[in-house]
């Protein structure tokens, strides 16, 4: 008979997990007994808070919820900060934790908390326990119901804890085959259908919101935009929705330019986005407008009270599945609107800063060199710019950790996990991870784990010698700069260190062969970009 940890892998790979992100430890050899004999690849990362951006990189290319084995305590601390940010970009995610058995409190335990489940609930949208009564196969049916994309509730981190005494005992399986979890898709009901259609036809001038929630629904939204002949404006997380179609708008509508076109719209539809402030108002200068005729198509019920005017409760495509034969096509002609999100564009375009511009030249340059290419972004410049304005290459293929919860080292973990799940699904784009110098220290070991796994992910670390967004954000407001200098390593010694081919970009003549020979290598490689040096050239 065989423990309830070795049962776990088979209920696991019965739901079809292909990849696990953990560092082993005594509290999860159970887990780790029967992992050896199944498909599951294990990949160990350095620190847990990578498994968990790997985790999150997994996911936002599979869709399918990334994995992550970690130990009591201090390992469930680590995977904190990665799991806010999932939480806050509504990427799923399954965090298995040990915890210590019940009646241990106060018996100092190895890596004993006074309260692990109450500490990390709010991190997630739903957490359980496996108690010695439970039939794990009923829990872990339970677990993937949360992470379920169609179950009409809001996707972000899972926390599934098993006592150590509960992992190590033995399990008898209570089915003898896994039963897989049934869909209950979320479909949107008549009543809001009527009324969403119906305000769409009425209107002649209407803006399309697109975030997030939208981006695994690309054919359905670009058939809607047609249709209406709306203007889109996508957000951070919904770039590359419209890549090269007339009605793209892929600027942030913190932006002036955008926000005036949202004003002037007789009816404003939002898909798959909670409008947050790192979107809608990153400057916190509270002028977004108010929007007339709002109707807001989302998975997240709980964005319903917050929805003053029509909500429609349901995933984007299968809402616009319903939709969209309700819908009488607008004239072209009559709603200008190919003309008007050319002419928004230009002017978001125009706003920019001009080192934003600067910046934003460096990502086209990117684009042009690899024309498929999928950008995994940390909290740094280039990434703040493109945030701003930029058109992605596809869905999913610009995201990065400059929102929401807004965390540093995040570009090299979730590069690999995008790397690993595109391997999964044999997609060989190139991936290209914005870091800058500040930001890399945070997850310098992280390189590491790329060059175990052989992934051939483009690291391009813009290095300003510091923290040189927070520099100027102190200078802007009249502060002295402090704390803002953290020395960067040398990082030709680092890639050294590491094995890595290392590349100092000094010419943007020979950008674009640089990043083809890194493409087209088999290991992964460091461009360093000297912001002083490159701003004077671009």
């Amino acid at each position: 008979m065989n423990t309830t940890g070795q049962r776990l892998i088979e209920l696991l790979q019965g739901y079809g997990v292909d990849t696990v992100f953990g560092i082993p430890g005594v509290h999860t050899v159970e887990l780790y007994r029967g992992l050896a004999e199944s498909s599951i690849q294990h990949i160990t990362p350095r620190h847990e808070q990578g498994a968990g951006f790997m985790a999150d990189g997994y996911a936002r290319v599979t869709g399918k919820p990334g994995v992550c084995f970690v130990i009591t305590g201090p390992g469930l601390t680590n995977i904190a900060t990665a799991m806010g940010q999932a939480l806050a970009d509504s990427i799923p995610m399954l965090v298995i934790s040990t915890v210590n058995p019940s009646g241990s409190q106060g018996l100092g335990c190895l890596h004993a908390m006074p309260n692990q489940q109450g500490m990390i609930k709010p991190l997630t949208v739903a957490t359980f326990e496996l108690m010695a009564s439970d039939h794990l196969e009923d829990t872990v049916r339970q677990v993937f119901m949360a992470l379920n994309n169609n179950n009409g509730t809001p996707l972000g981190p899972v926390h599934l804890q098993i006592p150590l005494d509960v992992m190590a005992q033995k399990c008898e399986a209570h089915t003898s085959t896994q039963i897989p979890v049934a869909p209950v898709l979320s479909t949107p009901t008549q009543t809001a259908l009527t009324t969403t259609a119906n305000l769409l036809n009425q209107h002649q001038h209407i803006v399309i919101l697109a975030g997030g929630g939208a981006v695994h629904a690309a054919p359905q939204v670009q058939q809607l935009a047609t249709t209406l002949n709306a203007p889109v404006v996508t957000t951070i997380n919904g770039r590359g929705l419209m890549v090269q179609h007339p009605l793209s708008v892929p600027a942030s509508p913190s932006l002036d330019a955008v926000r005036a076109l949202l004003a002037a719209a007789d009816c404003v539809l939002a898909l798959g986005t909670e409008m947050g402030q790192t979107d809608y108002d990153m400057y916190v200068n509270g002028q977004f407008p108010t929007l007339s005729n709002l109707i807001r198509i989302d998975i997240n019920a709980n964005l319903a009270p917050l929805t003053k005017q029509v909500f429609v409760h349901a995933e984007v495509g299968s809402a616009l599945g319903h939709l969209l034969p309700l819908l009488n096509p607008k004239d072209p002609a009559l709603c200008g609107g190919e003309m008007i999100a050319k002419a928004t564009s230009k002017q978001a375009f125009d706003e920019l800063p001009a080192n934003y511009q600067k910046h934003h030249r460096f990502l086209t340059s990117i684009v042009q060199a690899l024309p498929t290419a999928r950008f995994v972004g940390d909290s740094t410049q280039p990434v703040y710019a493109g945030n701003c304005y930029f058109e992605a290459t596809g869905p999913t293929c610009w995201f990065n950790s400059a929102t929401g919860f807004g965390t540093l080292g995040y570009a090299v973990p979730a590069a690999i996990g995008v790397a690993l799940g595109q391997q999964q699904q044999s997609d060989t784009r190139p991936i290209v991870a914005i870091i800058g110098d500040g930001g890399l220290q945070f997850c310098i070991a992280e390189l590491a784990t790329a060059k175990d796994c052989g992934l051939p992910i483009i690291f391009i670390v813009w290095n300003n010698h510091g923290y040189g967004e927070i520099e100027s954000s102190m200078l802007a407001v009249g502060v002295t700069p402090v704390g803002v200098s953290p020395k960067p390593p040398q990082l030709d010694a680092l890639a050294q260190a590491y094995g890595l081919p290392y590349h100092r970009l000094t010419d943007l003549s020979r950008f674009t062969n640089l990043l083809r020979t890194c493409a087209a290598d088999t290991t992964p490689s460091i461009i360093e970009v000297n912001e002083l040096q490159i701003m004077a050239l671009l």
